[in-house]
């Protein structure tokens, strides 16, 4: 059982910058044991995550970090991703309080804070995330949702979260479907590389990058297409390399052509058995010839030539999203939970 209520006189609430160590590695902690308590499954967020991002987050993004505590018990996190440039009417948070301090007021103080803050940047579309089980996979405290339809906020989007498991890849049906997708996509090349893109693809990546808006399945939830040109894509893959992570990318060209028809990519650590599957995209001009289920077959392929310590991948996908999810199960993922964006419109 958690203590009693807060007082608010208590209740502390600190923006945490990136140089502040020592309050990030509370940051992380709580993170952690909200994971290690309600979701073992999931891989573990190295400490050095937070500050990354917030050193380093993504050109047209910023995160923030607040801190809850009182006296010296670090209670909860409210964690916010703001769009800078074409969604300054979104705000995203992970909202997290430590499973031994839930109903003391943390949560919800924490909540009234995003609230303002949005209401103070002029931001009316208020998403956030909470985990619920997904078929037959292990259970997850149903904490969160309630929590957040209590205060007006109505599930907007299901992304389902899976994992693959290398070692147990069955060589002899990636062969098959390698064989299947190289027959579809006869007149196409695949590409592969690690690092920062060469310099004759990256106007493509920029221009089927813009669409990613426009394509994916977004639920209710209000984003709406970006911009992004060729340096935004390389101050991206800057961001990324600042952070320490190292990019795995595989595209499909028309053949002798620098037209990047689709598009996959992987972030992986040197000293991280965990990758992290990242948006995978076919233009629509060129759908029918499985080009989906190749690039990804083919940056998987080169995943484990160049960082052979990877173990798992992981990956998330909308629940509409039938194609690629149809290409995940196919290659081995399988789900674990899903991811809930629950959304609340300042506007209405």
């Amino acid at each position: 059982m958690s203590p009693g209520r807060l007082s608010p006189s208590r209740l502390r609430i600190d923006r945490v910058e990136a140089a502040d160590t020592a309050a990030l590695a509370r940051v992380a902690d709580l993170f952690e044991r909200q994971r290690a308590a309600e979701t073992p499954e999931l891989a573990e967020v190295p400490e050095r995550t937070y500050a990354d991002a917030l050193r380093h987050p993504p050109p047209d993004s910023a995160y923030r970090c607040h801190l809850a505590t009182d006296g010296g018990d670090a209670l909860g996190v409210l964690w916010t991703y703001l769009p800078q440039k074409e969604n300054r009417h979104y705000v995203e948070a992970d909202l997290v309080v430590d499973p031994a301090h839930r109903r003391r007021g943390v949560g919800s103080a924490l909540l009234d804070l995003l609230l303002e803050t949005a209401r103070a940047e002029g931001r009316t579309e208020i998403v956030v995330l909470a985990r619920i089980a997904w078929q037959g996979g292990p259970a997850r405290p149903d904490d969160g949702p309630r929590f957040l339809e209590r205060r007006g906020f109505t599930a907007a989007l299901t992304e389902v979260d899976r994992s693959l498991d290398l070692a147990a890849i069955d060589h002899a049906e990636e062969a098959r479907l390698w064989a299947e997708a190289t027959e579809a996509s006869g007149g196409y090349e695949v590409v592969s590389w690690t690092g920062r893109s060469p310099d004759r693809y990256v106007d493509g990546l920029a221009r089927i990058d813009s669409r990613i808006f426009a394509e994916i399945p977004l639920g209710d939830v209000d984003l709406r297409p970006r911009e992004v040109d060729a340096d935004f894509v390389r101050a991206r893959e800057q961001s990324a390399e600042a952070k320490g992570d190292r990019l795995i990318r595989t595209i499909a060209v028309p053949a002798g052509t620098d037209e990047v028809a689709a598009n996959t990519v992987i972030y992986a650590r040197d000293d991280d058995p965990e990758a992290h599957q990242a948006i995978t995209i076919v233009d629509p001009d060129h759908r029918g010839h499985r080009l989906g289920l190749l690039v990804k077959l083919a940056n998987l392929r080169l995943l484990r030539e160049r960082f052979p310590e990877t173990a798992r991948v992981w990956t998330g996908n909308a629940d509409t999203n039938a194609n690629m999810v149809d290409i995940n199960d196919r290659l081995g993922f399988r789900p674990v939970d899903a991811r809930v964006s629950y959304r609340r419109d300042l506007a209405a």
